[in-house]
């Protein structure tokens, strides 16, 4: 299975205008040596998650709705071994109040990279078309 490393998440207040953030997450995808010589293809998820793991916390991080970034797919091949990915997205500021309430609570927030494998493509070809009930010309 890849590996994902060095996921680096930066959230920009009011860019580009005020009452939204830009938010930008980076990482490195590396394939492993099955990968590779056999086209491997990923799914790669990338979204926000509230983390509610800290002192005063409820222990549960959620998913922020509304908070993917990306949603595609990485194929690796023996030339292309590794990706650094770089994405980014304009959100409302109003998803990443993650701990809404009458209380201001500072917000916590991860991005969270998955890779879930996809299953190989099946060889497919079709055949010749034959038409069926016209008149044959003699």
């Amino acid at each position: 299975m890849a590996s994902i490393s060095n996921v680096l998440l930066r959230i920009f207040e009011g860019v580009p205008v005020a009452g939204q953030a830009l938010v930008q997450v980076s990482y490195t995808l590396t394939a492993t040596l099955h990968d590779a010589p056999h086209q491997q293809a990923y799914r790669e998820l990338v979204q926000l998650v509230g983390d509610d793991q800290g002192p005063g916390e409820d222990g549960h991080s959620e998913l922020i709705a509304n908070g993917t970034i990306f949603d595609g797919t990485v194929v690796f091949t023996t030339s292309t071994v590794a990706f650094t990915q770089s994405h980014e997205r304009t959100v409302p500021i109003s998803i990443l109040d993650e701990d809404p309430g009458p209380f201001i609570r500072p917000d916590e927030i991860r991005a969270r990279v998955t890779l879930t494998p996809l299953a190989p493509a099946s060889p497919t070809r079709d055949s010749n078309l034959v038409r069926r009930g016209e008149p044959v010309n003699a």
